[in-house]
């Protein structure tokens, strides 16, 4: 009887390890074997987006450690081969462009890089403080001593039913960056590059460090003024409006509130407080530092859970 119940418990451990396994295994970077070099920051992820205004000239490289390979770039239904750095102007028209950049190897498969391409609908074709319909509101003038770090927008990313399921990143999709101020489209945002970036990356360290998520859950990314001040907000300069900040949580249960982390059997703010130190101890890393921005931990209020906020500034912070 002894014999059988050890012989159980040692098949338990090693399903309990196998299954441990599997799921640290789980989580993938999807990184290229390559990367390209967009607006001074170096890509390796499979899929990334891009934003740029209307006939705007758009430059990408192939990483100076990677031009040693072949590679072909898919551009309007053309190809272009053994091409190290390329130029193209972008469209006069507003929408979604598709480009892939692969490498070519001699069995004529490779590695490849999607890039999605949005041309922004220009802000000076706004009607008053409202575009296509959707309200922005008006953005403060930049004062002199914030203009370092502060830019009105341009242009905004249009944001349509039929783009929801489209991976912006490997792990992030369109849909998880539509506004809380309506649920109609077309929806009207600011995006920047640099969040895209630090979103993949942090989420890469998070499961380094032994936190499973497959993606983060979001509370909130892009907020116009006027939504921003419709919930209270007093501030004109809130990260928020300007498209480079996130909050977010862990939810593996899927009940769109932050994971018990801890695991002392219930969802506070010591839960966001882990996410907190990894984000301080991202923007520390010599890697990220182009990604450097704030951080500020938040409790639930019992309408949502508590959450992390991060942001991309271009210099670290905490509050």
């Amino acid at each position: 009887m002894m014999k059988k119940i050890f012989v159980f418990s040692i098949l338990v451990v090693l399903i309990l390890i196998s299954s441990f396994s599997l799921n640290a295994a789980a989580f993938s970077a999807e990184h290229a074997n390559f990367s390209i070099v967009y607006d001074d920051f170096k890509i390796p992820l499979t899929t990334f987006s891009i934003f740029v205004m209307p006939g705007e000239g758009i430059k990408i490289s192939i990483a100076e450690e990677d031009r040693d390979k072949q590679y072909v770039i898919e551009l309007n239904g053309k190809s272009f081969e053994n091409e190290r750095s390329f130029k193209w102007q972008a469209p006069a028209k507003s929408g979604y462009y598709p480009v892939k950049i692969k490498e070519k190897n001699k069995n004529g498969s490779g590695s490849e890089i999607k890039l999605n391409v949005f041309v922004l609908h220009p802000a000076h074709k706004m009607n008053g403080q409202y575009l296509d319909g959707f309200k922005i509101g008006s953005y403060p003038n930049i004062p002199a001593d914030k203009k370092t770090y502060y830019s009105k927008p341009t242009g905004f990313l249009k944001i349509e039913k039929s783009l929801l399921d489209l991976n912006l990143t490997p792990h992030f999709k369109m849909n998880q960056f539509v506004t809380n101020q309506s649920n109609k489209f077309p929806q009207y945002i600011v995006l920047q590059e640099s969040l895209l970036l630090k979103l993949e990356y942090f989420l890469e360290e998070v499961n380094k460090s032994g936190y499973k998520a497959d993606t983060f859950g979001i509370v909130s990314i892009y907020r116009s003024p006027y939504f921003n001040k419709k919930l209270g907000n007093n501030t004109d300069f809130s990260r928020h409006l300007f498209g480079d900040a996130a909050d977010i949580y862990i939810d593996n249960s899927g009940n769109q509130w932050m994971d018990d982390l801890n695991r002392d059997g219930k969802s506070t703010i010591k839960d966001s407080n882990i996410l907190f130190d990894l984000a301080v101890k991202f923007d520390q890393k010599e890697e990220f530092a182009q990604l450097q921005g704030g951080v500020c931990s938040y409790k639930g209020n019992g309408v949502r859970g508590p959450f992390l906020h991060i942001d991309s500034r271009g210099f670290h912070v905490s509050w």
